[in-house]
């Protein structure tokens, strides 16, 4: 799995492990001088940022997500508790597999699991 970064020379360092999110789900990594960040997403359609993490943690997973764009950033924390520095912006675009490669997924999956029944049943039968 690559890393995509997207800051270089800032304070905070933000990256993910995909640019394009086919499952719904990724990873942010940062690296930071503080011991504490918060992580902030935008999406289009919101007016403001929301914080999905706070704390001392250098990773995060964000999962169960819909399709569409999102940008994040990470911010230090200082001794006051007020983000000092952030990072430069990072987006990932989740696009999950279309419904009919799903159904093709379960089609091909419901033939071999039948096939593996018969031939289970096929061995059974040639024991007796």
């Amino acid at each position: 799995m690559a890393l995509v970064p997207v800051a270089a020379g800032a304070a905070v360092q933000l990256s993910t492990d995909t640019p394009v999110a086919t499952a719904g789900y990724y990873q942010l990594h940062w690296t930071a001088d503080s011991p504490r960040v918060t992580i902030e997403v935008r999406t289009p359609e919101s007016a403001a940022a929301t914080v999905i993490y706070s704390g001392p943690d250098r990773a995060t997973v964000v999962s169960g997500q819909t399709d569409g764009v999102r940008t994040y950033r990470a911010g230090e924390i200082g001794a006051d508790g007020k983000v000092s520095t952030w990072s430069e912006p990072v987006t990932v675009t989740v696009a999950h597999h279309p419904l009919s490669r799903a159904l093709a997924f379960f089609a091909i999956g419901a033939v071999v699991f039948c096939a593996t029944l018969l031939l289970i049943a096929q061995g059974v039968r040639g024991l007796r």
